[in-house]
C-alpha cells in the first residue's frame, strides 16, 4: 500500500511537472556608442563603451501552467542588466511584471506591461524599436523631456502637455522637469497597476486589446486619480498588416491636465524590401500645458540581402499650442545594417541625427554612431 501511494505520489508530481512550465529567455546587447549632443558652448562628444544599442539588454522568466480545458495560468517577469557595471535597473522587474488567465474566452493580464502604444510603434519601426538614440528606434528616440530641450519623435504614453511627462529613474528620456507623479497610472513606456484583456481570435490575423491602469491617490473626482486607458489592433493578412492604437491619460490629483495619444501605421512587404509608415497625435488640456497638439511620422524600409539587413528611418515630431507654441523639435534619419552571424547573434552599424534646430542650448543629443553585437537566448 505504502508503495502504490508513493507510486501514486511520483506520477502525480510528473504530470503536475509536464503540464508546468517556466522559460529563461531574453537578449544580450552591447558595443561602443560615439554621441555628440548639446550645442554652442555646451556642445561634446562622448565615446564610450554601451549597453542597450539595439534595444535594452534583458532576462525573462516566463510561466505557464495548462490547467485543462484549454485554459492556462500565466506569468512574465522581465529585467534589465546592465554590462556596464552588471547591475540592474532600480525596479527589478521594470520591463514587465504581470499574471493573467488565458483561455477560449480570451486572455487577462493583471500587472506592469506595455502600453496600446508601444506595440503598434514597434510594428511600424520593423525592429521592435530597436535602433538609432539608445535603443529607441521611432519610439521616442532617446530625447530629452518634451518642449525646448527636444522631446520624443513617437511615444508609448501621453505626457499630459509635457507637464506631468511620464519619467521614472528607468525612463530619464523624459527628462526631470514635469515628472508624472508615482501615483499616476503609467510611467514612459508601461501601464502599471493595470488590468489588460485580449480578444480571443476569433478572426485570422486580427488582434484586439484593451488596457486600463490606475492611478493610487483618492480625490474627490474619479477622473483625478491618473488613471489611464487603452485600446489596440492589429490586422495581419500576407504582406500587409495594419496597427491602430489609441490612449487617454485622465488627470492627476492635484493637477487637470489630461492627454490623449492616437496611432496609425502599417507595413508592407514587398519582398525586395519591406516597408513601413505610421503617424501620430497628441492631445493635450489643461491650464499651463506646454503645448496642446503634438504629431509625428515616420518612414521605415528593411532590405534584405542575404544575412545583411541594410535599413533606413526617418520622421519628424512637431508641437503646437500650449507655452511652446510651434517647435519642431525633431527631425530624424536613421540608417544601418545588420549581420546575422546566427539565428541568434547578429552584428550590426548604426548612425542616428536629429536635424531639428534646437531652442535651447542644453545637452540633447544630436547624432550617434555604433558598432555592437547582439545575442538572442
Amino acid at each position: 500500500m505504502k508503495k502504490s501511494l508513493i507510486a501514486l505520489a511520483a506520477l502525480a508530481a510528473t504530470t503536475a511537472f509536464a503540464q508546468s512550465s517556466v522559460t529563461i529567455s531574453g537578449q544580450i546587447d552591447a558595443g561602443i556608442t560615439s554621441v555628440e549632443a548639446g550645442s554652442g558652448a555646451t556642445k561634446s562628444t562622448q565615446t564610450t563603451m554601451n549597453t542597450g544599442i539595439h534595444g535594452a539588454s534583458r532576462m525573462r522568466f516566463i510561466g505557464t501552467e495548462d490547467m485543462g480545458g484549454g485554459n492556462k495560468a500565466n506569468f512574465w517577469l522581465e529585467m534589465q542588466p546592465n554590462l556596464q557595471t552588471g547591475s540592474v535597473a532600480a525596479d527589478l522587474f521594470n520591463r514587465g511584471a504581470w499574471v493573467g488567465l488565458q483561455g477560449g474566452w480570451g486572455e487577462l493580464r493583471l500587472g506592469r506591461q506595455g502600453t496600446n502604444t508601444i506595440g503598434a510603434i514597434c510594428t511600424i519601426d520593423q525592429h521592435g524599436c530597436y535602433s538609432g538614440f539608445y535603443g529607441g528606434g521611432i519610439l521616442f528616440s532617446g530625447q530629452a523631456g518634451p518642449g525646448a530641450t527636444g522631446g520624443g519623435w513617437m511615444l508609448a504614453n501621453p505626457t499630459r502637455g509635457g507637464t506631468q511627462a511620464p519619467s521614472t529613474a528607468n525612463n530619464a528620456q523624459y527628462g526631470a522637469a514635469g515628472a508624472l507623479a508615482a501615483t499616476a497610472g503609467i510611467d514612459g513606456t508601461r501601464y502599471v497597476r493595470a488590468i489588460r484583456y485580449s480578444l480571443p481570435a476569433f478572426v485570422t490575423g486580427l488582434s484586439v486589446n484593451a488596457t486600463m491602469a490606475y492611478g493610487t491617490v483618492a480625490s474627490a473626482t474619479a477622473a483625478a486619480a491618473g488613471n489611464s486607458s487603452g485600446l489596440d489592433i492589429t490586422y495581419a493578412a500576407g504582406p500587409l498588416a495594419v496597427v491602430f492604437a489609441t490612449q487617454k491619460a485622465e488627470a492627476t490629483a492635484g493637477a487637470n491636465q489630461t492627454g490623449e495619444l492616437t496611432t496609425l501605421g502599417a507595413t508592407y512587404n514587398l519582398g525586395v524590401a519591406k516597408l513601413g509608415a505610421g503617424v501620430q497625435q497628441e492631445k493635450a488640456s489643461g491650464t499651463g500645458v506646454a503645448f496642446t497638439k503634438g504629431e509625428s511620422f515616420a518612414l521605415t524600409a528593411t532590405i534584405p540581402l542575404g544575412a545583411f539587413t541594410p535599413y533606413v528611418k526617418m520622421g519628424e515630431h512637431k508641437y503646437s499650442g500650449g507655452t511652446l507654441g510651434a517647435v519642431t523639435n525633431a527631425k530624424m534619419s536613421n540608417v544601418g545594417v545588420r549581420y546575422a552571424m546566427s539565428k541568434r547573434t547578429f552584428v550590426y552599424a548604426d548612425y542616428v541625427s536629429n536635424g531639428a534646430v534646437m531652442t535651447s542650448a542644453t545637452a540633447s543629443s544630436k547624432s550617434q554612431a555604433s558598432l555592437g553585437i547582439n545575442h538572442s537566448f
